[in-house]
C-alpha cells in the first residue's frame, strides 16, 4: 500500500519536474533575475538595519549619560548595582561589612 503511494507521488513529481523543464530559456531567465532582485532586496534591507542599529548606538548612550548627570545634580543616590536597580540598597564603596565565619561540624556524617 505504502509502494503504491511513493511509486504515484515519485510519478507527479516526474511530470512535474518535465513541466518546469519544458519552460523555455526567457521563462528561466526571468525567474533567476527575479531570485536574484529578491535577495538583492533583501540584503540592502539587513544593511540598512545594521547601520541605522550602528548609528543609533552612540544617541541612545548619549541619551543614557545625561539621564545620569540629572540624577546626580538632583542629588539622588545612585544603586550598588547600576544594573539591578532593585535590590533596595545603595553602598558607597568605602563600606566595609564585618563578620565571623564559623565552621559547623556535623559528627554524625563521618
Amino acid at each position: 500500500m505504502t509502494s503504491f503511494f511513493f511509486t504515484q507521488q515519485a510519478s507527479n513529481w516526474q511530470q512535474v519536474l518535465r513541466r518546469s523543464r519544458s519552460g523555455g530559456f526567457f521563462s528561466r531567465l526571468f525567474a533567476w533575475l527575479m531570485l536574484g532582485l529578491l535577495m538583492l532586496v533583501g540584503l540592502l534591507v539587513v544593511v540598512a538595519v545594521l547601520l541605522l542599529s550602528w548609528l543609533l548606538i552612540p544617541v541612545l548612550l548619549y541619551k543614557k549619560h545625561r539621564a545620569m548627570e540629572k540624577m546626580r545634580a538632583a542629588g539622588m543616590a545612585q544603586p550598588a548595582y547600576p544594573g539591578h536597580a532593585g535590590y533596595g540598597h545603595t553602598a558607597s564603596r568605602g563600606d566595609v561589612i564585618e563578620g565571623v565565619v564559623k565552621e559547623v561540624r556535623d559528627d554524625d556524617q563521618r
